[in-house]
């Protein structure tokens, strides 16, 4: 039976991976502050920042693939990137394939709708420690997965809740932009793409999975405080103004690159899922 390591396993995207786990597969899940939901073999609690204690873990579980999901975004780029190349230099020493998770935020945002083997020009940081990673990726012949904005209404993701819902509640304006673009993702359209990714065997290359409505933050808030019963006309505000090193539009496009690999999985825009 074919076995997938999975860091972050309890993550947001880590559980929905693992609750749709097909029957064929072992899923092992790292964790450090959440275990992993039932229906994954948890690792003991593990410091990704700990280069032996991962490497000792990854030859332990001998994964066919390993899916790097974790990351600390509090954590800056320094202590990230040290997490990810542990976790790459311990699968290619066991010879598991990579599958990294990365970000449209890669793109430097002048135009939107992005193919997959575009040159990257991040111009924030987060960009660019994720485009750094994928480019080790690709010397280890592993896959890059670039997703965008995941989240899911029902229940609201804590994005969703914190940065939409509470401030609707205490009778505040929600702080979205109208001036940036992205193509948000469904979480469980992502997990059933990533389940497809993993299961292919693909090497050496970058997929986009990704919703395939382009909108704005500001848009995809006003469906969410509709859907919860709140007013849509509170005001906008302008990544111009306040973060204007942010990219503009950062809209992926799923070309034959990845239709090759992931063929079944629907991606559906926050339109249609809220309609």
């Amino acid at each position: 039976m074919p076995r997938l390591y999975v860091t972050g396993a309890g993550g947001f995207i880590g559980s929905r991976l693992i609750a749709l786990k097909p029957a064929s597969w072992q899923v092992v899940g790292q964790w450090r502050r959440t275990p992993p939901p039932e229906g994954a073999v948890a690792t003991p609690c593990l410091d990704l920042g700990d280069e032996a204690a991962v490497a000792t873990s990854l030859r332990g579980a001998r994964p066919d693939v390993v899916l790097h999901l974790a990351y600390d975004i509090g954590a800056g780029s320094g202590p990230n990137l040290a997490w990810s190349r542990n976790v790459f230099a311990g699968a290619d020493a066991i010879g598991a394939a990579i599958v990294f998770m990365s970000t449209d935020l890669v793109f430097d945002g002048n135009r939107g709708w992005y193919h997959e083997n575009e040159p990257v020009a991040p111009t924030i940081d987060y960009g660019r420690w994720k485009a750094t990673l994928e480019a080790e990726v690709a010397t280890l012949g592993g896959v890059s997965a670039r997703t965008s904005l995941v989240w899911s209404a029902d229940p609201p993701s804590v994005p969703i809740q914190r940065m939409i819902l509470d401030p609707l509640q205490r009778g505040e304006s929600p702080r979205l932009f109208a001036d940036e673009w992205r193509s948000p993702t469904d979480v469980t359209d992502l997990a059933r793409g990533l389940w497809e990714v993993v299961q292919s065997g693909a090497r050496g290359t970058i997929v986009h999975l990704a919703g395939p409505e382009r909108i704005t933050r500001y848009e995809h808030g006003q469906l969410i405080a509709r859907k919860y019963g709140f007013v849509t006309d509170f005001p906008p505000s302008y990544r111009a103004q306040v973060a204007p090193d942010r990219p503009r539009d950062t809209t992926l496009a799923m070309t034959a690159v990845t239709h090759a690999i992931v063929r079944t999985t629907r991606f559906r825009g926050p339109s249609e899922i809220l309609a």
